[in-house]
């Protein structure tokens, strides 16, 4: 019924099957399975709890793709906080700016605590001057860093139910102010069974992706959907597709994968970049579903892909 029941029923059945594999930038390649991540996820929620985070506020996730990010928001739910997942910042030297823009989403979420990694989250204390709501901007790094293994305690998490909202969703702010969707566990999890049940997804398949995690394409196609049906997804940063998009197509090959998804630019963009030299180091012959969405469609695109 819940996103935190998806997790529990993996941690009872298959606690030690892998459920992301990250592929870093330097294409090393890093396993995480389901009691990994739920150890991470319950240092996260006590160290917000310790922060004093009260049941349905919202906890703003700045993180860019990898274990932090997973453990955050999974960590956010277990709390009982609601998870707002926020672009990164791509440049350090202008966070002020960067923060310039996401005020106005902190400020509408009235998010009691921000979340971010290392580095930003020593200047992102200035969201607290223009945020009255914020009380606290927390390092995943430091909480991580520092994290032991949790005990199975009682009433460790908050009881949550289908009606409970499992995130909040903005937009870009790119032509007004952003705008959030309250999205309930209940929508969240019949988004994934229609869609899965659309591209027969199932637990013998291999979903590989380098979508953004605060894009509902990547948030729920890229991971939460997988995550439900307890299928390994493999999952690379967003820049290490752009700089390289053949490292998408060479992950799809190295992994056996079965499933992709990702915008229409992305097929043009293989298309544009890749050579006769990669194409002969593919083999897609595992490849049954390759989503295309969340932007104009042209079949001269797929064509061209095909």
């Amino acid at each position: 019924a819940t996103l935190i029941e998806v997790f529990e029923n993996h941690l009872r059945t298959q606690p030690d099957r892998v459920h992301v594999v990250l592929h870093g930038d330097d294409d090393t390649a890093s396993p995480i399975t389901y009691r990994a991540l739920y150890v991470d996820a319950m240092t996260v929620a006590r160290a917000l709890r310790r922060r004093g985070l009260e049941q349905g506020r919202c906890v703003a996730i700045m993180l860019p793709t990898g274990i932090g990010y997973f453990a955050t928001f999974m960590g956010v739910l277990l709390a009982g906080g609601v998870p707002v997942p926020l672009y990164p910042p791509v440049r350090l030297d202008r966070i002020a700016e960067y923060l310039e823009r996401c005020a106005k989403i902190l400020d509408n979420a009235r998010a009691q605590l921000l979340i971010t990694f290392d580095r930003a989250a020593r200047v992102a204390g200035l969201a607290r001057d223009r945020v009255a709501a914020v009380q606290s901007v927390l390092s995943v790094d430091a909480i991580l860093g520092h994290g032991s293994e949790p005990s199975d305690e009682t009433g460790t998490r908050v009881e949550l139910s289908t009606d409970d909202t499992a995130l909040i969703q903005y937009t870009s702010g790119s032509t007004g102010d952003p705008k959030g969707v309250e999205l309930t566990h209940a929508n969240v999890l019949a988004n994934i069974r229609a869609a899965a049940a659309g591209c027969e997804l199932s637990a013998e398949d291999v979903v590989v992706t380098w979508l953004p995690l605060y894009h509902d394409m990547g948030l729920i196609g890229g991971w939460l959907m997988p995550f439900y049906f307890g299928v390994p997804t493999v999952v690379m940063s967003p820049m290490a597709f752009l700089s390289r998009p053949e490292r998408w197509l060479l992950a799809l090959t190295e992994y056996g994968g079965t499933a992709s998804v990702a915008p229409n630019f992305a097929f043009d963009l293989c298309v544009k970049r890749i050579g006769d030299e990669v194409m002969g180091r593919l083999d897609l012959r595992h490849v049954r579903a390759v989503l295309n969405g969340s932007e104009p469609i042209l079949p001269s695109t797929l064509d061209r892909f095909v």
